[in-house]
């Protein structure tokens, strides 16, 4: 219980320091400076102090009214699914610091007035909330998230344990676990581990559970944040193949943290 309790301090009581606010979007808008296809509110510092956030008005609407088909132009609800995907794949995957608040209601379009051709733009908002995880975290989240895409489920079950920083799990849970999570992956070949985080997380989390495997909060962060954009991308572009545009991120973070030469082209 203390545990629970003090992640839930370290998650929530910064929250009411709108200073912090304000200084994940200068991180935000740093990240993303070169990408004209996304954006975040500017926060005005002189300003800003712990009970008041001074920011840029963001003009927009909700991502939701593309959602629907019919409403929008095609081209455009798929352009708006890769973004949104593609943004949040960097977040996870190359720069450790992700919106912890994603859902549709954070997310609005509007067109960069400033780029040739005016392409749509999205927005995030309300950055209150975000994950980072740190260099050793982030190295083995890159590890696990790349053995499930390699669908290698027992190594990945090996990682996670390896990771977790308190595991109760005796020689044979350990054993079972990571045997059920790679009979999850073989009774699910025509499924790619990007395209259904949902499904796999669920079934993570029961094997987890069943075998006294503590799961570390970042893999359950970012698997949640790929789950709610990759809900709102197949809304906008059903069709839309998730792993090529993750894959590329994956690669990238593993040249990032030396798990793998650049030489190498491929996963498999």
């Amino acid at each position: 219980m203390k545990d629970s309790v003090g992640q839930f301090r370290d998650i929530m009581l910064p929250q009411l320091d709108l200073r912090i606010e304000a200084r994940n979007l200068k991180r935000f808008r740093r990240d993303f400076a070169d990408d004209p296809q996304v954006e975040f509110p500017q926060p005005v510092m002189d300003l800003t102090t712990e009970k008041v956030l001074v920011e840029a008005f963001i003009h927009g609407e909700p991502i939701l009214n593309y959602c629907d088909e019919g409403r929008k132009e095609k081209k455009d609800r798929e352009h708006l699914a890769k973004i949104g995907l593609e943004t949040v794949m960097k977040m996870i995957f190359l720069y450790d610091f992700v919106h912890g608040d994603l859902h549709p209601g954070n997310i609005l379009v509007n067109r960069n007035e400033q780029a040739r051709g005016k392409p749509l733009r999205v927005n995030m908002i309300d950055c209150g909330l975000v994950v980072e995880m740190g260099e050793q975290d982030h190295v083995n989240l890159v590890k696990v998230l790349g053995a499930f895409i390699k669908k290698d489920g027992h190594l990945a079950g090996q990682l996670m344990i390896d990771a977790s920083k308190k595991c109760n799990a005796n020689a044979l849970d350990v054993e079972l676990f990571c045997s059920g999570l790679e009979r999850i992956i073989k009774e699910d070949e025509q499924q790619n581990f990007l395209e259904s985080v949902g499904d796999y997380l669920t079934d993570i989390c029961f094997m987890a559970c069943k075998h006294k495997v503590k799961l570390e909060a970042s893999f359950i962060n970012a698997a949640l944040a790929c789950e709610i954009m990759e809900g709102i991308a197949s809304k906008l572009y059903p069709t839309m193949k998730v792993q090529n545009i993750a894959l590329p991120m994956v690669f990238k973070a593993e040249v990032m943290h030396g798990l793998k030469e650049m030489k190498k082209k491929s996963f498999f």
